[in-house]
């Protein structure tokens, strides 16, 4: 019962915060039109540099994912942005996304390299690849978080993700799997780390715009929840969270 309460009352606090800060920064919701053409461009030139195609790219999508990190960043802190933080943001946290990115990548290519026949093997008519991946999704799932929340390394970021999912797996997961079916409700898509940087929610049409507009306001929204929800979660412990409010309870 305890349990259930802290994840109400926890959720409650982070919902009375997430809804103001959401819609007094409704600039956000732009962000993605700006990487949508930045990505546009980035593939029509990519070709231009052969065999170094592959860093520009990773390079621009860390630049990208910087930048709204940032912004979440700054509307969690400070409660609003600026132009001057959009400009600022593509750089601050490129270095840091570029090396976890590059270390993916190898542990990706090394999977597929040496273990590709096991990776194929069925358990319980799931591939062993894909079961890894979903392994990975859940363990590293606050690892958006822990990029602009943490000053950590790359090898750092991910231990620490392993640990706070294992010490917060059920207080995080409920609520982030709410949103998650809310937002595939709304938009029809799953939320994956590419709907961060030039996504594919917009259509070409009014209704499409629209739609896109509503779809990246509440994915404003999902990320700053879930921002604020990890500050809650990782400054403090179920104990400590229920103690603090029974003392200021009048």
């Amino acid at each position: 019962m305890n349990i259930l309460q802290d994840i109400l009352e926890t959720n409650k606090d982070v919902l009375k915060k997430s809804i103001p800060l959401t819609l007094n920064n409704w600039p956000i919701l732009f962000t993605g039109l700006v990487y949508s053409v930045i990505i546009l461009f980035l593939f029509r030139i990519a070709f231009l540099f052969w065999i170094l195609a592959g860093i520009l790219v990773t390079l621009v999508q860390s630049a990208l994912i910087s930048n709204y990190l940032y912004l979440i960043e700054n509307i969690i802190r400070y409660g609003k942005i600026s132009i001057e933080d959009f400009k600022r943001g593509f750089t601050v946290y490129i270095w840091k996304i570029y090396g976890i990115m590059v270390v993916i990548w190898f542990v990706n290519y090394g999977l597929s390299l040496f273990l590709s026949p096991l990776l194929r093997m069925q358990v319980a008519f799931v591939s062993l690849g894909s079961l890894i991946q979903l392994a990975a999704f859940v363990l590293l799932n606050c690892l958006p978080e822990v990029i602009y929340q943490k000053h950590f390394m790359a090898g750092e970021s991910f231990s620490y993700c392993v640990e706070f999912i294992k010490e917060n797996w059920l207080d995080w997961f409920v609520p982030n799997i709410l949103l998650g079916i809310l937002f595939f409700a709304l938009t029809g898509r799953a939320l994956t780390a590419n709907l961060l940087i030039g996504n594919s929610l917009i259509r070409p049409s009014i209704n499409g715009i629209i739609f896109y507009l509503v779809g990246q306001l509440f994915l404003s929204f999902i990320m700053i929840y879930r921002g604020l929800l990890f500050q809650a979660l990782s400054g403090s412990t179920r104990r400590k969270r229920m103690y603090m409010r029974n003392m200021y309870r009048p």
